[in-house]
């Protein structure tokens, strides 16, 4: 039955979740004179005729052959279908040049598709290399030779500027060449970047290596790392080398090989300690006329400011937005020395940012937000201010003005609440008036008794003395007889103890500490049943448990609840997270099942 309906399924997805259609051709970009390599067309449609374009200038050795692939995933209930067919040709490179192959066409659903023109370069092959026919390679040519030499398999940096000026940025990429098939990548060893603040950029994951021609030679490529650095001194700096173990294939040893291996073809895999160049950066100082107000902002960068409200009453909050934007060392920008008036209560900035670091360094902007309490009412003037920063396209100083801001703030009329900004809490302000109150001169005085002794004060409060000590008597003496009971003890503080226990595990699963999670989780589980029907953790299992709380009344869904949850977290441990054993499911039904269970072993 289950077979049948996914049967259905299937039918269904197919003939209700089109997609476009996508019609693409792919090659390598650049390959060498007498290489072979795979012309390979995909559509994501079933086809029903394909037209072959002309491939005149290329020997068609094989196709063209036809594969397909299809699956259907179901998540949340919505069905998603994906579909592949591939025409592939065996094609070689006969000159050299640079050659178009012209659009294939299908035709789905009486509809004609064309992909993409084609463009491949064809170079010519480098000495001492030698180009099996019977074999098809989309990887770079070999080298025939026992040792692999540096120019075959090296590590480059590339920086975009060797000499700049202090704080101002420069890309790193360190790069990976090869004319080997390479199989794997493994013990890197990072330059430190002494001297330097390193932002790490975002690089696709290394999955294939990239076809690319340098000094007239095919190389497979691939970034390996990239950063944005900060020269933070001036002076030669250097950028230590990349070291790297680079495995790749070889053909297997002719002299050990069996007729066997001859006929179907062995390779070696063998691993190179590869190590890539040094790189010194000349970093000069920034020029010695700098401005007064210069704090070492470096870029190109713009000045924005404004207050969000001109016209107040005294007391009333007001926010002055100051905002840097632009490519430059934003990070690190500290606030502007403004000159605010005397009667204004002004508090630290709130600081913000919005950053992101690219192929130009940082970008975005930093924002700083003063809130302002006026205390007096009068017309007032936030003056001009200023931010000065290093430009690097003038190379040279370059101030930015803002303001002035004109206030004119009115007398509230007795009213001393604090209007507040969104971005600070209540408990950032303060009031005045309320510190020092009025004295009243008219007061009307007694004459009462010098001595306290005998008076009916004394007595009231002697009474009161000696019922409070007999209270706090009887109480000590009652608090003292329960702590000697050791499982009474235990059962009043179970909820206690499993609290903390499950603020231990909230902290783990925050951290997405899976194993220590669970741990945890179920130290809490047990604790609390251990507590709460004073069984001795060591002499505790399910089977007594459970008769346990059903000879105290529990009902059966509870008890299987707390126990089912202990087994989850036990499989979660050795088994692969579901649904039933994430983290935050597990939590959530721990506290819902000990406060039930709270309510009925009381």
């Amino acid at each position: 039955m289950k077979r049948l309906y996914f049967i259905i399924l299937l039918i269904f997805a197919k003939c209700t979740f089109a997609q476009d259609v996508t019609f693409t051709a792919s090659a390598p970009e650049v390959v060498e004179l007498g290489q072979q390599f795979r012309l390979i067309y995909t559509i994501n449609a079933q086809a029903e005729k394909f037209s072959a374009p002309a491939i005149n200038e290329f020997s068609v050795l094989a196709g063209p052959s036809t594969s397909q692939s299809s699956n259907v995933s179901i998540i949340n209930g919505k069905v998603t279908q994906n579909f592949e067919l591939r025409y592939t040709y065996v094609v070689q490179a006969n000159k050299e040049g640079e050659f178009s192959i012209p659009p294939a066409e299908v035709v789905v659903d009486n509809k004609s598709y064309k992909s993409n023109h084609v463009t491949i370069e064809v170079i010519k092959r480098s000495p001492g290399q030698q180009t099996n026919p019977s074999a098809v390679s989309t990887q770079a040519n070999q080298p025939n030779q026992s040792e692999v030499s540096n120019s075959d398999l090296y590590i480059k940096i590339f920086v975009t500027k060797q000499k700049v000026h202090r704080e101002e940025h420069l890309v790193a990429t360190i790069k990976l060449f090869s004319r080997l098939n390479v199989t794997r990548l493994e013990n890197a060893k990072l330059p430190s970047l002494q001297g330097f603040i390193a932002e790490e950029l975002e690089v696709p994951p290394l999955t294939s290596l990239n076809r690319e021609r340098i000094n007239d030679q095919v190389y497979l490529t691939g970034i390996l790392k990239k950063y944005v650095l900060y020269p933070q001194k001036s002076g030669k700096i250097e950028i230590e080398p990349f070291e790297l173990d680079v495995y790749y294939q070889q053909p297997g040893n002719r002299r050990s090989r069996s007729m066997f291996e001859d006929f179907f073809g062995t390779v070696d895999v063998q691993g190179k300690r590869v190590r890539s160049n040094k790189v010194i950066i000349d970093v000069e100082e920034l020029p010695e006329n700098k401005p007064f107000n210069f704090s070492g902002a470096v870029g190109k960068l713009n000045l924005g400011a404004s207050v969000d409200n001109q016209n107040v009453k005294t007391n009333d909050a007001i926010n002055l937005k100051v905002k840097i934007s632009g490519n430059g060392n934003l990070k690190f920008i500290n606030p502007l020395d403004i000159d605010f008036p005397s009667d204004f209560d002004v508090y630290d900035p709130k600081v913000s940012d919005n950053i992101k670091y690219g192929e130009g360094g940082a970008i975005g902007n930093k924002s700083f937000e003063y809130l302002m309490i006026p205390r007096h009412a009068g017309d007032f003037t936030i003056p001009e201010f200023s931010f000065t920063y290093f430009n690097t396209e003038t190379d040279r100083y370059t101030t930015e003005k803002a303001g002035p801001f004109k206030i004119n703030v009115a007398k509230s009329e007795g009213d001393t609440t604090v209007t507040v900004s969104s971005a600070f809490t209540k408990e950032d302000l303060k009031f005045i008036g309320q510190d020092i109150r009025f004295i009243k001169s008219n007061v009307n005085l007694r004459k009462v008794n010098q001595f306290i002794f005998g008076s009916n004060a004394f007595w009231l409060s002697y009474i009161i003395s000696i019922i409070s000590f007999i209270i706090i008597y009887v109480f000590r003496r009652k608090k003292m007889k329960e702590n000697a009971n050791v499982l009474l003890v235990k059962n009043k503080k179970a909820n206690k103890f499993a609290k903390k226990r499950l603020k231990t595990a909230s902290g783990f699963m925050k951290q997405n500490r899976q194993e220590a999670f669970y741990e945890e989780l179920v130290k809490a589980l047990w604790g609390y049943i251990s507590d709460k029907l004073g069984i001795p953790v060591a002499n505790l299992s399910k089977d007594n448990a459970r008769a346990e709380m059903i000879d105290k009344q529990v009902e059966e869904k509870y008890i299987d609840q707390i126990l089912n949850i202990i087994d989850r977290c036990e499989y979660a441990r050795y088994a692969p997270v579901t649904e039933e054993t994430k983290m935050d499911t597990l939590y959530n039904d721990a506290i819902k099942v000990i406060s039930k269970l709270q309510q009925k072993l009381r």
